[in-house]
């Protein structure tokens, strides 16, 4: 592509997603994308849909109905080479994950990936090189010689990277017996992270964050609220360095020099976080801002000063249910912080 060249942009967004497989739901979805993809049309680049190719394909080849072993035949590869082939992936609408394979596989190849028609670069100028989203909490087990003389490494592949990563690896595993076995699990980067307890000795106080959390939301947690220790990822920086940022973003507090407590993998069986565990005193003239997080990151924190004893009690009554903040208020306890550990 030269500097004066439009892009070839396809257009992903729902096609049967959230339709029932309705005909004028589906007619709905095609249209939005078609819409788009005049806009994108208009502003200069050269826009294609995996729907436009398909399906007729699909219904010269004898397709009764959407779902069929002739419709999956076609519909999806015709997508997936339009990929290798366009500049870049404009991804519209709601949920997809036809249309979220697209942004991975775009990604993959090292093609830009947009979410609105404003963000294409105006035609004629060149597009930014895309930036490959690495979260930094996985390492590629093929780069390197395995480390367990009982894994075999055989294959990863990103399933998706519209925020975070999410990848499938592939490997053989020696069993106990002497046997192997192919297996794949599927793992999440978001990165590695840090979190902190505040904890002001002389009034037996710790200083904790409450904030509306969507994962806890949908399975079972009534209003989405968790108080939490503040955290974060690192972004890049040194786990010490990130906490601090965290920390003055959340509640407002300045802190100087942290402890560092423990690391700990959060849930093993799926991501691949690794979480630094820190504590570091505070007093009320630490308070430099009222905190609450970045608004830009929709965030909206309110901050939390409790006793430490009402703290565990919290965790006891299940009122304080975040794992992390669970494990650094047991640390306080057990290691005495506010003085004396309780036996």
């Amino acid at each position: 592509m030269n500097e004066h060249s439009p892009l070839m942009v396809l257009v992903a967004g729902p096609y049967r997603s959230g339709t029932g497989d309705e005909p004028a739901k589906i007619a709905a979805n095609v249209r939005a994308m078609n819409e788009v993809a005049l806009e994108v049309f208009r502003a200069g680049h050269l826009p294609v849909t995996g729907e436009a190719m398909a399906l007729p394909l699909i219904e010269l080849a004898g397709s009764r109905a959407i779902g069929d072993r002739v419709f999956d035949e076609i519909f999806h590869p015709v997508g997936r080479r339009l990929v290798e082939r366009c500049d870049a992936v404009l991804r519209i609408g709601g949920a997809s994950a036809g249309a979220d394979e697209m942004v991975s596989l775009a990604r993959a190849h090292g093609k830009a990936v947009y979410f609105k028609v404003e963000e294409l670069p105006q035609a004629g100028k060149s597009a930014q090189p895309p930036v490959r989203r690495e979260p930094g909490g996985f390492r590629d087990p093929l780069a390197e010689p395995s480390r367990n003389e009982s894994v075999r490494f055989v294959d990863v592949q990103v399933l998706s990277s519209n925020w975070y990563v999410l990848r499938k690896v592939t490997f053989d595993y020696q069993r106990s017996n002497g046997t192997w076995s192919r297996q794949s699990r599927e793992a999440y980067d978001r990165g590695n992270g840090a979190t902190l307890l505040l904890h002001d000795a002389s009034r037996g106080m710790v200083l904790l964050t409450r904030q509306f959390r969507l994962p806890s939301y949908v399975n079972g947690n009534p209003d989405g609220m968790l108080i939490e220790a503040p955290a974060g990822l690192l972004d890049g920086q040194r786990p010490e360095e990130a906490i601090r940022r965290e920390v003055e973003e959340e509640t407002g507090v300045r802190v100087g020099e942290v402890k560092r407590v423990f690391d700990a993998f959060m849930s093993p069986g799926s991501v691949t976080e690794r979480l630094h565990f820190f504590a570091a005193p505070y007093t009320r003239a630490d308070r430099v801002s009222a905190g609450g997080g970045l608004e830009s990151d929709g965030e909206d924190i309110e901050v939390l000063e409790l006793p430490l004893t009402e703290a565990l009690r919290r965790v006891d009554s299940g009122e304080i249910s975040d794992a992390k903040t669970i494990m650094l208020l047991q640390w306080a306890e057990r290691h005495g912080v506010m003085g004396s550990p309780r036996c």
